[in-house]
C-alpha cells in the first residue's frame, strides 16, 4: 500500500509539473506570437510581387514615374494600359492646364476618330498606314476602344523630387511601420498619394503626404480648425500605419488592403465578398460607381512605386536626397499667440509655419492662438531646451481658452457701423477682415467675420473667393440673344408667354422702373411673346437645350477699378473655352456668399415656449456632417442623439435632414462656432488650393448619377456643386432639369 501510494504521489506530482510546463510553454508562445505580431512583419516582403495578371498594368506605371516626366503625356487605353497610342510632348512641364488640355485633346480626337473608322470600315486595303498600326495595336472593340481613350501626364521628374523630398522623414517612417509589425515596403505608398509633399491637397478634401480625408483622419488624429495633423508628415504616419493594419486585419489579403487605403475599408470587404481574394479578378469584375480607373490601379502603382524608389539610384543618377534633421520640441501647457512666439524665440511666421506643418493658417495669421496640448518644433540646430524657453514666456502671454470664432449673419437694417458696435470692434477691422469695398455695401445673410480677442490686425488673404451662387439666374438659352458693350452691361431677352414686367424684374434681380426706363417702355402692359428687352446682365446665365453652354465671367469696372463681388456673366452657345484673365476674376467674389442658405451657417431653432426647460435644439443636417460631429460639438453621446430623435442603430442621417440636439453641456452658440469652423476649413482648404475655371450650365442625362456629375471634372465637392444650385435638392434631379456645375482646377 505505502508503494502505491508513493507511486500515486509521484505521478501527481508529475502531472502537475507537466500541467505547469505546459501552461508555461502555452504563455510563452503567445507572448512570443504577440511579440513578433508587433516587432516583425505580417508576413513575409516578398508578399509584394507582383501579381499574375497585373503584370501589364505595374509595367505601365513603372514607365510613367521613371520614364515619362511632366512635359510628356501618354494617350492609352484606360482599360488594357498596354494600349499606348502616342506619348505627347507637351513642351514644358509649367504648361498651363488649359494649353496642356488642348494639345491633348486634339491627340484624343485624332484617335477617336480612327477607331470610330475602324469600327465602321471592314476592308483593311481602305485603310492608311496609321489606320493599320492602330488597328494592330488594339485588334478588336474599337467601338468601345474609342469611349476608352486617357491621357497620363508622365511623373519621372515629380517622382524624383519626391525621393529628394522623402529623405527628410524616411527613416522615422521606418522605425513607425516596424513598431506596427508592418511590411517596411509600405513606407513607400506617399510617392503614390503625394510625392512626398507635404502640401498636397486634393479636390475630395484629402491632405498631406499621406492623403487622409478629414473623415478618416479623425479617427487617428486631431483635424480642426487650429491644427490639422494630417499635414504633419510623421503625425500622419503613424495614423497611415494604424489605418494600413487594420485594413490588413479585416481582408487578410495585402493587395486589398492597400486598395482599401485608396477605396475605404468597406467597399473592398465588398469586393472581396463577392469575388474572393484574386485581385486580378476583383478589378476584372468587382463593379461600383466608385471603383473606378484610380481604385483599380492604385495596387500596381504602388507596386511600381516600391520598385522605382527600391532601384532609384540606377532611375535617378545623381540623387540629392535631404537628410532628416534632429529635432527639439515642446508641448505647450497654454493657449499662445504665434506673435508671441515669433517675438520670444525670434522666428518669422513663415518659419513656424514650416516647422509645424499642422498649424492651419487662422493660426498662422494670427486669427486662433497656438493651442493648449500642442507639440511645437524647431530644428535643434535653431533652438534647444525649448521646455526652459517656454518657462520664461511672461503669464500674461499665456491664456486659458483659444480665441473664439466668431461670425455674423446679416439681417435686414443691419449696417457695418451698428454690427461693429453690438460687438465691441471698429468698421475698419470689420471692412479688412472681410474685404469690404470703401462704400460700406454689406447684403442681407451676408456672412462676416468678426475679429476676436488675440488677432492679428490682418485680413483673412489666404481664402480665396469664389463666384458667389447667388449671381445665377438661369434663363432659356433661345431666350438670351446678345451682350451689350455699353456700360450698362445688359443683354436682350426675348419675352415668354406668360412673362410680365413684374416677373422679368424680378427674374434680373431689376426693378420694373429700371426695366421701363432702358427699354423705353410706356405702356406697362403691351409685352408680346417674342418680344426682346434689355436686361442687366449681371444675373444671367444660360441653359442650353441643345447642348453644354459656358458661363464666361465678365469684368465689371467702376471708373477703371474692379468692385469685388459686381460681376456679369457672358453667355457664349458652344464655347468651351475660356480666358486667363477671365478665370482670375472668379478670385474676386466673397467666399461668405457661399453660405448664405447653408444650414450649417444657420442659426440653432428652438421652440417660441420661452419655458422650454430641456434646451433641445433643432438644427438641419448639412453636407459632410455625421452623428458622431454633433456628438463631439455638443458634447453628448452618439447614443444619447439616436435616443432623442427615435433613431435605431443602423439608421443614417441624410443632408436636409431634420435633427433635435441638446444643449445641456454646451451652449447653442459654441455649437454653432465649431460646426461653422469645421465647414469653414474645408471651403478654406479646398480655395487654397483649386480654383473654379468655368461654370458648366447643363440638362441632367438620362440615368447620370450625382456621383458621375461631380467626378466628371477632377472631384467637384458635393457642397460646392450644391452651393452654386441652392434653389434645387441635388439629391434628387430629374432628367432633363438644368444644373450649374463648377469646373475646377488646380491653384497656378
Amino acid at each position: 500500500m505505502d508503494i502505491q501510494r508513493k507511486n500515486n504521489k509521484l505521478f501527481f506530482n508529475i502531472k502537475i509539473r507537466f500541467c505547469f510546463l505546459l501552461a508555461l510553454a502555452f504563455i510563452f508562445s503567445a507572448n512570443l506570437a504577440d511579440a513578433k505580431l508587433s516587432k516583425q512583419p505580417f508576413i513575409d516582403s516578398e508578399i509584394f510581387h507582383v501579381p499574375r495578371g497585373l503584370e501589364t498594368r505595374v509595367n505601365f506605371w513603372k514607365d510613367v514615374y521613371s520614364k515619362y516626366p511632366m512635359s510628356q503625356a501618354i494617350v492609352h487605353d484606360a482599360d488594357d494600359l498596354s494600349i499606348v497610342y502616342e506619348v505627347v510632348d507637351l513642351g514644358s512641364s509649367q504648361l498651363s492646364r488649359r494649353d496642356r488640355d488642348r494639345k491633348t485633346d486634339r491627340v484624343k480626337a485624332k484617335y477617336r476618330a480612327i477607331l470610330r473608322k475602324l469600327d465602321k470600315n471592314k476592308h483593311l486595303s481602305e485603310l492608311s498606314s496609321e489606320d493599320h498600326r492602330v488597328y494592330h495595336l488594339v485588334k478588336e472593340n474599337f467601338k468601345k476602344a474609342a469611349r476608352n481613350i486617357r491621357v497620363q501626364i508622365g511623373q519621372s521628374d515629380r517622382f524624383q523630387r519626391g525621393i529628394e523630398r522623402s529623405g527628410l522623414y524616411m527613416d522615422e517612417i521606418r522605425r513607425i511601420f516596424r513598431n506596427q509589425g508592418l511590411p517596411e515596403e509600405l513606407r513607400f505608398l506617399p510617392h503614390v498619394e503625394s510625392s512626398f509633399y507635404i502640401g498636397a491637397y486634393s479636390s475630395a478634401g484629402a491632405a498631406g503626404i499621406w492623403q487622409f480625408t478629414r473623415g478618416t483622419g479623425r479617427l487617428f488624429m486631431k483635424v480642426g480648425y487650429d491644427v490639422d495633423e494630417r499635414r504633419d508628415p510623421i503625425l500622419s504616419s503613424h495614423a497611415a500605419a494604424k489605418l494600413l493594419k487594420l485594413n490588413y486585419q479585416n481582408l487578410q489579403n495585402w493587395p486589398l488592403a492597400i486598395t482599401a487605403y485608396n477605396h475605404g475599408l468597406n467597399g473592398m470587404k465588398r469586393a472581396q465578398k463577392k469575388i474572393g481574394n484574386d485581385f486580378a479578378k476583383v478589378i476584372d469584375n468587382y463593379r461600383s460607381n466608385s471603383f473606378g480607373f484610380a481604385s483599380k490601379n492604385f495596387y500596381a502603382e504602388f507596386l511600381a512605386a516600391v520598385h522605382v524608389a527600391q532601384n532609384k539610384e540606377a532611375y535617378f543618377p545623381n540623387l540629392n536626397i535631404a537628410k532628416p534633421f534632429k529635432k527639439s520640441t515642446v508641448r505647450f501647457d497654454d493657449y499662445v499667440h504665434i506673435d508671441t512666439i515669433a517675438k520670444h524665440w525670434n522666428l518669422s511666421k513663415e518659419e513656424i509655419a514650416e516647422f509645424n506643418p499642422s498649424l492651419r493658417q487662422p493660426v498662422i495669421s494670427g486669427e486662433k492662438r497656438i493651442p493648449e496640448g500642442y507639440v511645437f518644433q524647431v530644428p535643434a540646430t535653431r533652438l534647444n531646451s525649448l521646455a526652459a524657453l517656454y518657462n520664461r514666456i511672461p503669464p500674461h502671454e499665456k491664456y486659458p481658452s483659444q480665441v473664439h470664432s466668431q461670425w455674423h449673419t446679416v439681417r435686414r437694417g443691419q449696417t457695418l457701423s451698428g454690427i461693429a458696435k453690438r460687438y465691441g470692434t471698429t468698421v475698419s477691422k470689420l471692412k479688412l477682415y472681410n474685404s469690404i469695398g470703401r462704400k460700406n455695401q454689406i447684403y442681407i445673410g451676408q456672412v462676416l467675420t468678426l475679429p476676436g480677442r488675440g488677432q492679428s490686425d490682418r485680413p483673412r488673404s489666404w481664402s480665396k473667393p469664389v463666384v458667389p451662387a447667388e449671381e445665377i439666374q438661369m434663363v432659356s438659352a433661345d431666350n438670351i440673344k446678345s451682350v451689350d458693350s455699353g456700360n450698362g452691361q445688359t443683354v436682350r431677352y426675348r419675352v415668354r408667354k406668360k412673362d410680365n414686367l413684374t416677373k422679368i424684374a424680378r427674374r434680373f434681380d431689376s426693378s420694373v422702373q429700371h426695366l421701363a426706363r432702358i427699354n423705353s417702355i410706356r405702356d406697362m402692359d403691351a409685352l408680346s411673346p417674342g418680344q426682346w428687352l434689355r436686361v442687366p446682365a449681371g444675373k444671367v446665365v444660360s441653359i442650353s437645350t441643345e447642348g453644354t453652354v459656358v458661363a464666361k465671367l465678365e469684368q465689371v469696372k467702376s471708373g477703371g477699378k474692379l468692385k469685388s463681388g459686381d460681376f456679369s456673366l457672358e453667355v457664349t452657345p458652344g464655347e468651351e473655352k475660356i480666358s486667363q484673365r477671365q478665370a482670375g476674376q472668379f478670385k474676386m467674389a466673397n467666399l461668405d456668399l457661399m453660405n448664405q442658405k447653408r444650414p450649417a451657417f444657420r442659426p440653432v431653432s428652438f421652440q417660441a415656449n420661452s419655458n422650454n426647460k430641456s434646451r433641445v435644439g433643432r438644427i438641419t443636417v448639412d453636407f459632410d456632417e455625421t452623428l458622431s460631429h454633433y456628438s463631439e460639438w455638443a458634447k453628448v453621446s452618439v447614443r444619447s442623439l439616436r435616443q432623442l430623435n427615435k433613431m435605431g442603430r443602423s439608421k443614417s442621417i441624410s443632408v436636409h435632414d431634420k435633427l433635435n440636439v441638446p444643449f445641456t453641456h454646451v451652449s447653442p452658440e459654441s455649437f454653432e462656432e465649431k460646426r461653422q469652423e469645421y465647414h469653414k476649413a474645408i471651403q478654406e482648404d479646398f480655395f487654397n488650393n483649386y480654383e473654379i475655371k468655368k461654370l458648366v450650365v447643363r440638362n441632367i442625362k438620362k440615368g447620370e448619377t450625382l456621383w458621375e456629375i461631380c467626378n466628371d471634372n477632377n472631384s467637384v465637392p458635393l457642397w460646392l456643386l450644391s452651393s452654386y444650385n441652392a434653389e434645387k435638392d441635388i439629391r434628387s434631379l430629374s432628367v432633363g432639369e438644368p444644373i450649374v456645375i463648377p469646373q475646377i482646377v488646380p491653384s497656378s
